[in-house]
């Protein structure tokens, strides 16, 4: 279970609309130097999400970070093996210091960015208590 609160969607949302709109992609923009810029390798870099989850499977999230590959790909199909080797060395990097790994296929309803990129997700230790969702359905009143 992941998500954002009210709030934090309706901009995250905007947000997407307004950049797919135009065209451009986010991730391939980010670059040393920036405020979202984390790390990056030969061919990968580590971003921060300006949009993180707000809780990660029943724990509030610490940090929210990303893995997006250099080269502008939609899948895991179109890198190569030695990319492979590197990508699987930095999650295992992250992994170890107590971030979760998460990724949605290319065709997900929910993928917003045609970007690829791997989700770090670093939770509290101890989950919420007491956690309530509700999904209001709309309104409609005929008259």
């Amino acid at each position: 279970m992941s998500y954002r609160n009210r709030k934090e969607y309706k901009v995250y949302k905007k947000h997407t609309v307004k950049t797919q709109k135009a065209g451009v992609c986010e991730f391939c923009k980010i670059t040393a130097g920036k405020d979202q810029f984390v790390e990056e390798t030969k061919s990968f870099k580590v971003i921060k999400n300006i949009f993180p989850y707000t809780y990660w499977d029943y724990r509030r999230v610490i940090e929210h970070l990303m893995i997006v590959p250099k080269k502008h790909i939609d899948t895991l199909d179109d890198i190569t093996e030695s990319e492979a080797a590197e990508y699987l060395q930095l999650l295992g990097g992250y992994e170890s210091r107590g971030y979760d790994v998460f990724a949605r296929a290319p065709d997900s309803v929910s993928r917003s960015v045609p970007h690829q990129h791997m989700h770090l997700i670093k939770p509290e230790k101890k989950p919420v208590r007491f956690l309530l969702y509700i999904k209001r359905p709309y309104l409609r009143i005929k008259f």
